[in-house]
């Protein structure tokens, strides 16, 4: 069985106490984790390395060994790469792993980068008869949205069984600077040979979001993840800005004012804004539309830095008319009957 590498600096629980985020328990078939009121919990003996839970990760804490998949180029020079179940009655090691679904569309897109494919053969096993088949429809939606905001994206081919084994049995052709001079001689013949892996499996999803900023800068692609702010509940403690590990909630230091951005092209959905946010005013990550571009244009809200009379503290203020809802001038902590008093260790829990 693979060892499951577990990167706890990476796991939202470790990060916000309070998250109650819950991917890896909801994709494990076997039960092997499991939400407590003190954290995570993982039974190793209970793993069976299935990898779903690898691939449900939002922030890439998990990671198994990568497969071997297999390179097959067809008689056109086209390159796919060979992935089957391994319940999918194919013969040999190479290209097959425990569960389809736990290859993140992010991995799939890097190995077709790396290995210049433009398609990808699976051969996959009966899943309605398969504890794990519980996962494809949250995976086929994801490689669905990817697909759509990716021009480009390798076609995913189901195959037979007994066409994927043929496949994979091929014969090999000469190297790339030989296949002109043979090509002249005779047809060229199908190839499937064994490609070197990458050293981990994982979800990968920061590379997803890398990639579909590069696809263009006139039209870029609604975000695969996104957030929304409610202005009216936000008290812009900043603590979402300081826990974003890839900078979708960030501020903006201007000459003016400061400006409280929201990035939703770099969001990877992992749902640790919603965890820390103590009013409420974020939501939970969800996909967007295909068609919502207007999401992939970061949104700037102006602030204003105050002094609290009270307390004495800066706290930021959103820039908004003075008969609206953020036009107090206590920080909200003292808003909230919790005044701060200097050189008191017991404050003081009644309203001022």
């Amino acid at each position: 069985m693979n060892h499951l590498d577990i990167h706890a600096e990476r796991c939202v629980h470790q990060q916000v106490v309070a998250s109650d985020c819950d991917a890896c328990v909801r994709a494990c078939p076997p039960g092997a984790w499991r939400l407590h009121d003190d954290g995570l919990g993982f039974d190793a003996d209970a793993c069976d390395g299935c990898g779903l839970c690898v691939a449900a990760c939002p922030t890439g804490a998990l990671e198994l060994p990568a497969p071997q998949a297999l390179l097959h180029t067809d008689a056109r020079g086209k390159r796919s790469l060979l992935l089957a179940c391994e319940r999918a009655d194919v013969h040999g090691a190479a290209g097959v792993v425990a569960c389809l679904y736990a290859l993140a569309p992010g991995w799939l897109l890097r190995q077709c980068d790396t290995h210049r494919a433009h398609a990808i053969a699976v051969a996959p096993g009966d899943c309605t008869h398969c504890e794990r088949g519980a996962a494809g429809p949250a995976w086929r939606a994801h490689w669905l949205a990817v697909a759509a905001r990716l021009p480009a994206a390798p076609q995913l081919k189901p195959t037979t069984a007994p066409e994927w084994t043929a496949r994979a049995s091929a014969p090999a052709v000469p190297d790339a600077g030989r296949r002109a001079f043979f090509r002249r001689l005779a047809p060229v013949a199908t190839r499937a040979t064994a490609t070197a892996s990458e050293p981990a499996l994982s979800s990968a999803r920061a590379d997803t979001v890398a990639r579909l900023a590069v696809v263009g800068t006139d039209a870029p692609p609604a975000p695969l993840w996104a957030v929304t702010l409610d202005t009216a509940r936000c008290t812009f403690c900043m603590a979402c800005t300081r826990l974003c590990p890839t900078g979708a909630l960030a501020v903006e230091l201007g000459s003016a004012v400061e400006q409280f951005r929201l990035d939703m092209a770099r969001c990877t959905g992992c749902g640790l804004c919603q965890a820390v946010c103590g009013d409420g005013a974020l939501s939970a990550p969800r996909t967007p539309a295909p068609d919502d571009t207007a999401l992939a244009q970061p949104v700037r809200l102006p602030l204003h830095r105050r002094r609290c009379p009270s307390c004495r503290i800066d706290f930021h203020q959103f820039a908004a008319p003075a008969e609206g809802p953020h036009s107090e001038e206590r920080c909200p902590t003292c808003r909230q009957g919790r005044p701060w008093q200097p050189k008191l260790v017991v404050q003081d829990a009644t309203p001022s």
